[in-house]
């Protein structure tokens, strides 16, 4: 995107302000004048001005303008010309609605918005990000590279870093090695893996101190379990009703066995319930642990050993509830006991109704203690049974840790390939990082006569730590004497016209093509500035493409430099305090 013209237009005088061209290719210094030595040419309008173009490039308005008066009341409105993709149109801001922005394609300006595109701020900004990114860089946004393309004195430049101030440094060494074009998603691609393994580490951990007995103890307490259990079912069904009683045999075996299905019903449903009260608690605290029962068909199977042969059918209605509980959790197992409290309910009702029969029959019998007897052996095989499902329990969790395991070891090794390869693909750009340090360093000659360091390294040191840096370009710039901050400033300068210049030159990198820094001169010393200002403006025009922005003012320029930049157009924009304040960027005084 080539940024033309800029413009300030009044709806409250209806007229335009201040109108500022723009040379498409080269240096455009933006100047602060002052009438004379005891005047002061901060103020003026230049960092305003830098402001207002970035908020024409998406960024949010500052608080600063939103609420200044004289501002307001004048009903402002900001155009900015482009040139993008081979066609020019306009984007403009209307301060009072800075939550909108405005396009307006293959038309001349005008300065009614109902000719313009409306957009609200977040499509505004999709739209400003296509134009200068395209459609390719989906994981590269223009709202995070805008401030390294926009760079202010405050916030833009800090000592000991080529960054900015508070970003993640995942994220910003993302963003310099976009601009570089050089490999920039090798930290995130590879902090996706080593995630997945800490997450693994966190459940085995977890799983470890849950089970307490080897597999062996496991399976032998549940062979001992399950040998109980058949001793149980032989001797209840042991019992001869007939012979002891001289009852009508089938009517009272009939509803024994009746007794001990509903019985076995009640305890499994019981059970049931309470797994999936469990399993509520559990997904309160976290949901992984759903997953330690992986593995229930074949604990299905188990359990249709210790239950009656009419429950077999539901084994598929089982399976398909373990499914759709990892999907849809807590609600899920809610309705499914209010399902178990309703069955519970017509079963203990059954029971009731059963057992006052069986009591019957014993008043005629004379023998009260049967039915306690064979309720006390079937309590025992209900307490077998739980045993037996906590020890299947713990043996699913063995099962996941094994599984855990080969997880993570498969896992280390897609990161060890991943990271091999992307080595490898760092290792390709050695001619284009060779050809950033000797940008780097003819720049440093040209400021300081002095060689400056240039220098990229990429870390392939895995580690499963979750601040691990495996994949990230590092990029590292000094000059000798670094500490001055008029050098430090310059350091950063270089940084960015390496970039800047070295995409400039690559036809196969990113498509941006213009750069500001605002008050980034205020320290160097006043010839260092004019050199490499010329220096990029010839190599910009040489390449016939790039806008390089750059705050000045005055009295940091010599007078012959400042001369020769007034002779060649390098000044698009010359703003000073004036009776009128026409020369101030809006056109008027911000403030009483």
């Amino acid at each position: 995107m080539i940024l033309k013209e800029l413009v300030i237009y009044s709806y409250k005088e209806e007229k335009v302000l201040n109108t500022y061209p723009f040379n498409e290719v080269g240096v455009n210094i933006i100047l602060g004048e002052k009438k004379d030595e005891k005047d002061e040419a901060n103020g003026v309008g230049k960092t305003t001005m830098i402001e207002c173009l970035s908020f024409l490039l998406g960024e949010e308005v500052h608080t600063y303008y939103k609420t200044n008066k004289i501002l307001l009341s004048k009903d402002i409105l900001i155009t900015l010309k482009v040139h993008s993709n081979d066609m020019n149109f306009f984007l403009a801001r209307f301060i009072n609605t800075p939550e909108r922005g405005y396009i307006l394609r293959n038309k001349k300006i005008t300065y009614d918005l109902n000719e313009w595109e409306v957009y609200e701020d977040k499509d505004y900004k999709k739209k400003i990000q296509k134009e200068i990114l395209g459609n390719e860089n989906s994981d590269i946004t223009f709202a995070s590279i805008r401030e390294y393309l926009i760079r202010d004195e405050q916030n833009g430049f800090i000592k000991d870093s080529l960054g900015i101030a508070g970003r993640n440094a995942t994220t910003e060494n993302k963003v310099l090695s976009f601009l570089c074009n050089l490999p920039y998603n090798s930290e995130t691609e590879i902090k996706k893996i080593t995630k997945k393994i800490n997450n693994l580490k966190e459940e085995q951990k977890l799983l470890s101190a849950t089970i307490g007995k080897t597999i062996s103890e496991l399976k032998s307490e549940r062979s001992q379990y399950r040998s109980k259990i058949r001793k149980l079912e032989k001797d209840i069904n042991s019992i001869d009703i007939k012979k002891q009683y001289n009852l009508k045999a089938t009517d009272y075996s009939e509803n024994k066995e009746y007794l001990n299905n509903i019985q076995n019903n009640i305890f499994k449903l019981n059970h049931i319930k309470n797994q999936y009260q469990q399993n509520i608690k559990n997904l309160k605290k976290k949901v992984k642990e759903i997953q330690a029962l992986s593995d229930i068909a074949p604990f299905y199977e188990q359990l249709l050993g210790w239950f009656p042969n009419e429950i077999s059918h539901n084994y598929e209605k089982v399976k398909k509830f373990y499914d759709f509980m990892v999907e849809n959790r807590g609600s899920y197992f809610e309705d499914k006991i209010k399902n178990i409290d309703e069955k519970l309910n017509e079963l203990s009702k059954k029971k009731v109704n059963l057992e006052k029969t069986l009591k019957r029959d014993y008043k005629i019998l004379k023998n009260s203690s049967l039915i306690e007897d064979i309720n006390a052996m079937i309590a025992d095989r209900e307490d077998l049974n739980t045993k037996i499902a906590e020890v299947n329990i713990q043996l699913g969790n063995h099962d996941r840790l094994k599984s855990i395991t080969n997880d993570i070891n498969v896992l280390k090794s897609e990161r060890l390939l991943l990271t091999q390869k992307k080595t490898d693909e760092f290792n390709s750009y050695e001619k284009h990082i060779e050809r950033l340090e000797k940008l780097f360093q003819t720049l440093s000659e040209l400021a300081y006569d002095t060689a400056g360091v240039f220098n990229v390294e990429f870390d392939n040191n895995v580690k499963d730590r979750k601040n691990s840096i495996t994949g990230r370009v590092k990029i590292e710039c000094s000059l000798p004497d670094d500490r001055s901050h008029g050098i430090n400033y310059m350091k950063l300068n270089m940084f960015d016209l390496t970039w800047f210049i070295s995409s400039l030159e690559n036809e196969g990198g990113h498509n941006i093509n213009f750069l500001i820094h605002d008050g980034s001169y205020s320290k160097p010393n006043p010839s260092v500035k004019a050199k490499i200002l010329k220096y990029i403006d010839k190599k910009i025009k040489d390449l016939k493409k790039g806008q390089y922005f750059v705050t000045l003012n005055k009295d940091e320029l010599l007078k012959d430099d400042l001369d020769f930049f007034v002779k060649n157009g390098y000044i698009v924009a010359r703003l000073e305090r004036t009776k009128d304040n026409t020369k101030r960027f809006f056109g008027f005084k911000l403030y009483e």
